[in-house]
């Protein structure tokens, strides 16, 4: 009888250190897929952050302000997706496409059908980032919510004024740093349409050429450090950062090489 107790209660240590093992191994595994989602998240309540919403019928474009704004742009039901951030010429960090959503229903309600929705969701965002995003709109005042309806005739250099006041990122215009874009391809109006979006995020763009010879890559050229414009501007452009000893003519040179022509966000 002895004996027996002794292997039951051998067994029973045996059964729990495995239970503990396991879940400390499930536990574990949570946490790094928990952190994995974070690392991958894309919005940042710090920063400005850009969202491009549709339901397939309407489309609209939320800018989110660390300062606790909200600016809306109901855009023409003929555009598509991708054409948004193009057309206003705005970077767009994200982007919900769902064909249940009703654009007019309130923004925080927006993100709470998009996290119940998030299995057949389109979207790049995390369900981190959503419940973010949901927690950040339930928390600014309808009254710092600023919509605008622009029609597809509207689009262009008269809505610019209005993108820019609306859309400008707080740490560029900080920076505050001299911007010259040189076009080396052969594709006309892309260093024009380049300051368009440099400009409306709160670039200071003071200088637009073309190249005198075709440029194979793109790069972004900086002096001193590397800025918070400049790794904005290599996120948003993808190009390659060169580091330059001395530029009298601007603090950041960006230059449009044949590489990124067709692929440009602008």
């Amino acid at each position: 009888m002895t004996k027996q107790k002794a292997s039951a209660l051998r067994n029973t240590k045996i059964a729990i250190v495995f239970f503990v093992f396991l879940a400390f191994i499930v536990g574990l595994s949570v946490t790094f897929k928990i952190v994995g989602i974070i690392k991958d998240g894309q919005f940042d309540s710090s920063k400005r952050f850009n969202l491009a919403i549709t339901n397939g019928r309407n489309i609209e474009v939320m800018s989110f302000s660390n300062s606790k704004n909200i600016a809306v742009f109901k855009l023409d039901k003929n555009i598509k997706l991708f054409e948004a951030g193009r057309i206003l010429e705005v970077p767009i960090d994200g982007f919900i496409d769902l064909s249940t959503l009703d654009l007019n229903q309130k923004i925080n309600s927006l993100f709470l059908k998009s996290i119940l929705n998030y299995q057949t969701l389109k979207t790049n965002l995390t369900i981190i980032d959503l419940l973010k995003l949901f927690a950040f709109s339930s928390r600014v005042a309808q009254s710092d919510v600023t919509t605008k309806t622009i029609g597809y005739e509207a689009f262009g250099i008269a809505t610019d004024k209005i993108v820019s006041r609306l859309v400008a990122d707080e740490f560029i215009e900080k920076d505050n740093q001299t911007i010259q874009i040189i076009n080396g391809t052969n594709i006309g109006g892309l260093g024009n349409r380049l300051a368009r979006l440099i400009t409306n995020m709160g670039g200071n763009v003071i200088i637009v050429a073309t190249s005198d010879m075709p440029k194979k890559m793109s790069t972004i050229s900086y002096i001193d450090e590397k800025s918070y414009t400049v790794e904005k501007l290599n996120k948003i452009l993808g190009y390659e950062l060169v580091l330059e000893a001395d530029n009298a003519i601007s603090d950041i040179t960006i230059t449009i090489g044949e590489d990124k022509a067709v692929s440009s966000p602008f």
